[in-house]
């Protein structure tokens, strides 16, 4: 029998788990920017590597290929399960931490690896520093046009391929690769491209509240577009200067970039005491007025509450919004007392923009649905085939986003080199 041959651009999460599919029943050549596969994978989780999630992942994704239904096919043929199983059959030891799958040993390393040692035993042979310029298709099949970094040399590939996966990934990293490539071999095949926009990634905000690197919080957050509540997230707060962070604001920063790259506005609410209702922390702070003296600075109401920090901070809020310029003392009544309660559990901050590409963990937008077929092939190019991060699908913190490399990249993978699904 006469194997597929087969291209895969891009080496990493999904382009490798592409590679193991499709080396099941094809030859399969993997082409990288890099010296080795699985650079960005070696960053993910701060260098320890959250590769999947207890939860559901389809209700933590956004974009037209969860909107279509294809990323819910995907993730039932690829469950938590599945996906579990294959990397234990591929030798990976594991463990659950709140909610959070790690390799075992806390290191990308260790996964990085696995995934390695399972291509050279399929066989995937590896054309690392190599930058794919173009693909072009004559007939049946595929011919790539190569860069080669190493020796700053263009090269016309001769080897003919029946079937390309593009694993490029999106914008966001760009010292790991991802530059957009994907989108630009997309669009000069006629296919549909949402504006690539940074997700799981900071905001920025004019607030004057967000003047200190080393404050933290843990909150609850509301972001509201056009007034409009959108979503929610919780977790630890992080007042940088210029704006927040903090994984509960990642959460939310994919749907900020679209809707401020729309013209629309955009506003988070924080809780900073979600633990507490209204009522229970108007009680707190009653009982803590009675013992403030008049030589306590306002920061004072809030001690064994919040860091010190985070005091002043919220003081200097609390000043613009309902102090006006009086004295702290002797304005402590109850009603005031009350609205500061109120204010601290549902604290507003104008949000003016996100963090760039080069500080993003992934990319909002890419390709959409209405180029694709279930299989991630390309309707108007038999073939030609698309995988992870590229795609118009981005999912929140925790291993979502992996989860779906992996279940996007056996999809393709599968399907490019027409293998029987086998493990």
């Amino acid at each position: 029998m006469i194997l597929k041959k087969i291209a895969v651009i891009g080496a990493g999460a999904s382009g490798m788990m592409a590679a193991i599919a499709a080396a099941e029943n094809a030859r399969v050549s993997l082409f990288d920017k890099n010296d080795i596969p699985g650079r960005k994978l070696l960053q993910t989780g701060n260098g320890k590597c959250n590769f999947l999630n207890e939860s559901d992942p389809v209700p933590h994704f956004r974009g037209s290929i969860a909107d279509s239904g294809i990323l819910s096919g995907i993730f039932e043929s690829y469950d938590r399960d599945r996906i579990l199983g294959l990397f234990s059959s591929f030798g990976l030891l594991y463990h659950k931490k709140n909610g959070g799958y790690y390799p075992r040993s806390d290191s990308a390393a260790s996964l990085n690896d696995v995934l390695i040692g399972v291509m050279k035993e399929r066989e995937v042979i590896f054309h690392p520093q190599i930058q794919v310029k173009g693909i072009e298709k004559k007939g049946d099949q595929f011919f790539l046009d190569l860069f080669h970094l190493k020796h700053n040399k263009r090269s016309k590939d001769e080897t003919p391929f029946d079937a390309v996966i593009v694993a490029t990934g999106g914008k966001a990293a760009p010292k790991t690769g991802s530059t957009g490539d994907g989108y630009y071999f997309a669009e000069g095949f006629g296919l549909s491209v949402a504006k690539p926009l940074p997700a799981l990634t900071r905001l920025l905000s004019p607030d004057p509240f967000f003047n200190d690197n080393t404050v933290r919080a843990s909150v609850s957050v509301k972001l509201f577009i056009d007034d409009s509540f959108t979503a929610a997230s919780q977790g630890e707060l992080q007042v940088n200067a210029g704006g927040p962070s903090g994984i509960c604001i990642f959460d939310l920063s994919g749907r900020a970039a679209r809707a401020l790259n729309e013209g629309r506005s955009c506003r988070i609410s924080v809780d900073f005491l979600p633990e507490l209702d209204v009522e229970e922390l108007f009680s707190l702070l009653l009982r803590k007025a009675e013992r403030i003296g008049a030589e306590d600075p306002p920061s004072s109401l809030f001690n064994g509450i919040f860091s010190d920090r985070l005091s002043v901070n919220i003081c200097e809020k609390l000043e613009n919004l309902l102090f006006k310029g009086r004295s702290f003392h002797g304005i402590l009544s109850d009603s005031l007392i009350r609205d500061i309660a109120v204010l601290i559990k549902d604290m507003s901050f104008d949000i003016s923009g996100t963090g760039e590409f080069a500080i993003s963990q992934v990319t909002s937008g890419g390709i959409t649905a209405e180029s694709l077929n279930p299989d991630l092939s390309a309707k108007n190019v038999p073939g030609l085939f698309f995988t992870g991060e590229c795609l118009d699908a981005d999912g929140d913190c925790g291993g979502f986003n992996l989860h779906w490399a992996w279940a996007s990249g056996l999809t393709a993978g599968f399907a490019a080199s027409g293998a029987v699904v086998c493990f």
